[in-house]
């Protein structure tokens, strides 16, 4: 039993210094490690507790050698004295110097045209369109950032702490609810499905409930209230995009996110204000035309993308 409880506490170290600079899959074989005996688990919490112990001791500095005053500081080394005994575990903690790890955050990513969906350890799930980016923190599932791209969140509830996402320079918090948010091109727009979400642009908060939306820039002006049915909010799953005064750069944003091409609206017709309803085949051949018709646009195909362009301006 000593043996194993030694062969653990070596294990714990090995995995508080490598989790330091630890990523996903590490996480990942970590938690199956804790898992597979509790002796696993207290003995990282022995570790952990000394760690954060000696993180708050201040070791005194070296004195360089006397005569050599360019001498280096000699630099300070981790010890691990072996051997299987508890008392060398107890003084291989206790000679271990503080380990600061690295912070929490880790992103999560899918490429144009990829979905994905995540849950999170609070019973939160969260479905990525193609083309995003969110940034999520291992030490608390109730934050997250959404860098770029539309996400459909279904939030579990807390009244005790709120979940929060950051978008730019906004805040959205949960009041209990499921809502979309896409992000991109110095916009983004939330949407309500289900209960109601705080939309807080710097020192205001606008309640939005099932059947809300707006849109806005990233840092929360110019925002536009408007109305979609709770049906249609997360709508890409599908194949149905409903947008309401939001400019047609942002729809063809959202094509680019779910086929993966890209598409470049010239002239003015990127700011232009859209509302209407896009239904989607799954094919961008027959999707991306039926949108220049639907707004009155030219279509053509040069060097692997489309372009669309105003009446007036150049025709394929």
């Amino acid at each position: 039993m000593q043996v194993e409880t030694a062969d653990a506490t070596e294990m714990a170290i090995a995995w508080q210094l490598r989790l330091a600079e630890g990523d996903e899959s590490s996480w990942v074989d970590f938690i199956g490690w804790l898992e597979a005996s509790p002796a696993h688990a207290a003995a990282y919490d022995r570790v952990a507790t000394a760690d954060r112990l000696l993180d708050e001791v201040r070791f005194p500095e070296p004195v360089a050698a006397a005569g050599n005053d360019n001498q280096p500081a000699p630099r300070r080394m981790r010890w691990w004295i072996g051997g299987g005994a508890s008392a060398a575990a107890a003084v291989a903690l206790a000679l271990l110097p503080a380990i600061q790890p690295r912070g929490q955050a880790y992103e999560v990513a899918t490429r144009d045209g990829e979905r994905r969906t995540v849950a999170l350890g609070d019973g939160t799930r969260i479905e990525l369109s193609g083309g995003t980016r969110l940034t999520l923190d291992r030490a608390n599932p109730r934050v997250a950032t959404l860098d770029r791209g539309e996400a459909l969140f279904h939030v579990r509830h807390d009244a005790a702490q709120a979940f929060t996402l950051r978008v730019g320079g906004v805040a959205v918090r949960d009041l209990g609810t499921v809502f979309n948010v896409a992000h991109g091109e110095g916009r983004l727009s939330v949407a309500v499905s289900e209960g109601a979400v705080a939309f807080e642009p710097g020192g205001t908060s606008v309640t939005l409930r099932p059947g809300d939306a707006l849109s806005a820039r990233e840092d929360g002006s110019a925002l536009v209230r408007s109305r979609i049915a709770p049906g249609l909010v997360g709508g890409w799953r599908s194949g149905h995009l409903s947008f309401t005064g939001q400019p047609l750069g942002e729809v063809a944003s959202t094509l680019k996110r779910l086929y993966g091409t890209q598409i470049a609206l010239e002239g003015g017709l990127s700011e232009r204000p859209f509302t209407g309803v896009v239904h989607l085949t799954g094919v961008a051949d027959r999707d991306v035309p039926r949108l220049a018709e639907l707004i009155g646009a030219h279509w053509r195909r040069e060097a692997g993308r489309w372009i669309l362009a105003e009446q007036g301006d150049s025709a394929r």
